[in-house]
């Protein structure tokens, strides 16, 4: 039987499924050979609170009173395992989730996978999801009782069917959008950015405001979020749309310029934190310009993408080499996804859509503090463009060789 091109096609449609298991072998094995400590901080107050809506019904974050500090994706999300799998003995409960959350990834590789076949070819897509496979701060977050594993496959699937929006323009792909918006939101509020995207580029195309189509999408997105709107029209007896004085602590603490210590936290009330961050701001700008105009784009992406990386434990889990190839894969990540997906939006309006995405929401990151944990739902784009370049590269190499 002779071997054809389209025979070697066929049968590498088959090898995400290694790479899935490659991602979910990884994820397993750090989770069943570490012993974890108990947890602190985000991880101990969301267990907290998940706890507290069980026992008292009393929906807040860090007080025992109602309030809206956080969005209740995850919240919900914990107190849906707690109740199945009970929580007298917290640290396997926490084990449960880990597990969850490392099955749970096998769906954003996937998604990664179809995003980047979709938008160019099957090796872009493979490509990018072995890269999220292997990718250091992916196989530690799993470990995490944070939210951002189940944020990144919410995002995925929110990006996945814009991408199928762009392309097919379907009545459902509208009606997925919508729901997959409010779902991501609920767990972050910060995806709202992107939510516009796929519109603005098929008004461009199309040349005319698609009304019906972002009514659709619109409406869905609101049935999602109406449980939580009236919850806090009846609790609060004010329309809050996703969060209130939750984001206020982070803004402030971006506005310290290459983290130097110059916030007075212990003078600054809670409450007072946005106020201050705003003042702070405005007087840095008008004080010296150059400084935090620097500090606002420059400074925060190197303090995001250079100078931290979001490993946690992980490199001392793995061999010395292994951990200086993740770093390696980081860095091609950041260094080549900026410069090449920047170039690439020249010639392929495809790489325009996700860099533009990758834009909107690098410029909500910036308005805060820059944590490298900030940079998680940014990387899948920055994956997918790398995983682009480096196929266009390779079909280059193989041509000449060829001539």
């Amino acid at each position: 039987m002779s071997v054809t091109p389209s025979t070697y096609r066929d049968k590498g449609k088959y090898l995400i499924i290694i790479v899935l298991l490659l991602g979910l072998f990884l994820r397993l094995h750090y989770i069943a050979n570490t012993e974890f400590e108990p947890v602190n901080w985000d991880q101990k107050n969301y267990t907290n609170m998940a706890i507290q809506i069980i026992e008292k019904g009393i929906y807040g974050y860090l007080r025992e009173e109602s309030n809206t500090l956080v969005t209740p994706g995850f919240p919900i999300f914990l107190v849906g395992v707690f109740s199945i799998f009970g929580y007298s003995d917290i640290q396997e409960t926490h084990m449960i989730v880990r597990y969850i959350h490392a099955f749970m990834s096998i769906i954003y590789m996937w998604l990664i996978y179809r995003i980047g076949q979709e938008l160019f070819n099957r090796p872009t897509g493979l490509l990018a999801a072995l890269c999220a496979a292997v990718y250091g701060t992916y196989v530690w977050m799993a470990s995490l009782i944070l939210t951002e594993t189940i944020f990144l496959t919410s995002f995925l699937a929110l990006l996945y069917f814009q991408v199928r929006i762009l392309k097919y323009n379907h009545f459902l792909d509208h009606i997925w959008g919508g729901i997959l918006l409010g779902i991501t939101v609920l767990i972050r509020p910060n995806a709202i950015i992107i939510a516009a995207t796929p519109y603005i580029f098929l008004m461009i195309r199309h040349r005319r405001i698609l009304f019906r189509q972002i009514i659709w999408g619109v409406s869905t997105f609101a049935v999602v979020m109406l449980p939580w709107w009236i919850r806090n029209i009846i609790t609060f007896h004010e329309l809050i749309l996703v969060s209130k004085g939750g984001s206020a602590n982070p803004f402030l603490g971006g506005t310290d310029p290459y983290l130097k210590g110059t916030i007075p936290w212990n003078n600054i009330k809670p409450e007072d934190e946005m106020a201050e961050g705003i003042r702070r701001v405005k007087e840095g700008f008008r004080t010296d310009p150059w400084l935090w105009i620097k500090w606002y784009t420059i400074g925060k992406i190197n303090n995001m993408f250079i100078k931290t990386m979001y490993l946690g434990p992980y490199p001392s889990f793995v061999p010395y080499w292994y951990e200086k190839c993740l770093k390696g894969l980081h860095y091609a990540l950041v260094y080549f996804g900026f410069a090449g997906g920047f170039l690439a939006s020249f010639w392929n309006r495809n790489a325009l859509f996700l860099y533009i995405n990758f834009l909107l929401f690098l410029g909500v990151q910036l308005l805060f503090i820059p944590e490298a944990r900030y940079t998680i739902g940014m990387m899948p784009f920055l994956m997918i463009l790398c995983a682009y370049l480096a196929q266009l590269v390779c079909r280059g190499v193989v041509h000449l060789v060829r001539r």
